[in-house]
């Protein structure tokens, strides 16, 4: 009985020692990391674990505030207070009602 409270024992111990690393690993490779980059205004790109630097749309295109998008559409987008688009109409609205159901067709013993 002794030898299986050690064995017990010793299981027990590696099962917490394999899971405190695995946590301190977890953190000091992403957690930490995260952090440090949020904190001095970066933005974290989990998928490659790197800390970008944030750049203005205006740094890559070389157009001053304030220009007119090329396109004609509005420059912020759509606004809260534009109209919404009218809702489809319900389906069963627009459906034609359904036919009753009718009595089934006499079994073949009441043919005569």
């Amino acid at each position: 009985m002794n030898k299986t409270i050690n064995r017990l024992k010793y299981i027990f111990i590696g099962i917490f020692l394999l899971s405190s690393a695995s946590v301190l690993v977890y953190h000091a490779t992403w957690v930490w990391p995260k952090d440090r980059c949020e904190k001095s205004g970066g933005a974290w790109a989990g998928k490659w674990m790197k800390c970008a630097t944030v750049y203005p749309i205006e740094t890559w295109t070389r157009r001053p505030r304030g220009t007119p998008p090329l396109n004609g559409q509005s420059a912020d987008g759509p606004t809260a207070d534009a109209p919404a688009k009218a809702a489809p109409a319900e389906a069963d609205e627009a459906a034609p009602a359904a036919a009753p159901p009718t009595a089934a067709a006499p079994a073949a013993s009441e043919k005569k």
